[in-house]
């Protein structure tokens, strides 16, 4: 595991190492979760987007340029089966 120390920007922006956005492949404009644990530890999750629907952030496909997880995909076919 590679360890950055970066110092908080005063618009509250970190910015990443230009060695760790070219080894991950990280482009401009990626989104990215942000977590906090209990100790304060904060924990950046790159994802593609999130779900319209859930909020959830894997297993997505677009649809008419939105993302929808799979989840919801298979809950939306159901109830389009039942009607």
């Amino acid at each position: 595991m590679n360890t950055f120390n970066k110092k908080l920007g005063k618009s509250g922006a970190v910015t990443l190492p230009a060695a760790l956005r070219r080894d991950l492949g990280l482009q401009e404009g990626e989104r990215f979760s942000i977590s906090v644990n209990g100790d304060g530890t904060i924990h950046l999750k790159r994802v593609q987007g999130e779900c319209i629907f859930c909020k959830a952030d894997s297993n997505l496909i677009v649809h008419a340029g939105r993302y929808v997880c799979t989840d919801c995909t298979q809950a939306m076919s159901a109830k389009a089966r039942a009607n």
